[in-house]
């Protein structure tokens, strides 16, 4: 669903840049653009995710990601090896960094988000001078859309418990199910939505 008046790998600079912009005190935003791109180029590129982008007039203005859960999005990284050694080059001289990447997994795999559907909404982003305009509401559709063409019924939201996100799914209908932590001492609602 990419705008192909402009060139593909812009838009995922773009999409990186926007989610730094978005989501300044989230792990994967320390793992800088590079790496930001590259997963937005696998999500993309995978049958089993999408990645919806708005622009306005050349502008990026707005993204959601999500996936249905039935592969690894960061084994689809390897796909680009190269790329994917240059954009995690820097984050391996960070214990803590490492130690991120490690729980991050640990998430994934664990018992207690297991007992939750497997689709998820990865990120969803809006310019800060086009928020309140609907932006994240049509984004939010499309990718319920996308879900629908899964004939997935169900799909989960992970949000840390103090960003203001979590008021946006709750009116979109979502439903808190659980609390986790996907990493040490830092509490994340996790939210159902039914479609």
């Amino acid at each position: 669903m990419l705008n192909k008046t402009i060139d593909q790998n812009q838009i995922y600079i773009d999409v990186a840049k926007l989610h730094i912009d978005c989501i300044k005190t989230g792990f994967l935003p320390s793992l800088g653009i590079k790496f930001l791109a590259l997963l937005y180029r696998s999500i993309d590129e995978s049958n089993f995710s999408t990645l919806i982008v708005k622009y306005k007039d050349y502008q990026l203005i707005g993204f959601v990601s999500g996936t249905d859960g039935t592969s690894n999005l960061y084994k689809t990284m390897l796909y680009h090896p190269f790329n994917f050694i240059l954009a995690l080059f820097p984050a391996i001289f960070s214990f803590k960094n490492i130690k991120n990447i490690f729980e991050i997994f640990k998430h994934m795999s664990g018992i207690k988000r297991n007992n939750y559907p497997k689709a998820e909404l990865l990120t969803i982003c809006v310019h800060q001078d086009y928020r309140r305009e609907g932006v994240a509401i049509d984004l939010y559709k499309k990718l319920l859309n996308f879900f629908k063409s899964k004939s997935i019924t169900e799909f989960v939201i992970i949000v840390g418990q103090t960003l203001k996100a979590n008021s946006f799914y709750t009116s979109q209908g979502a439903k808190l199910a659980d609390v986790l932590q996907v990493h040490t001492n830092i509490n994340s609602n996790l939210y159902t939505q039914k479609i």
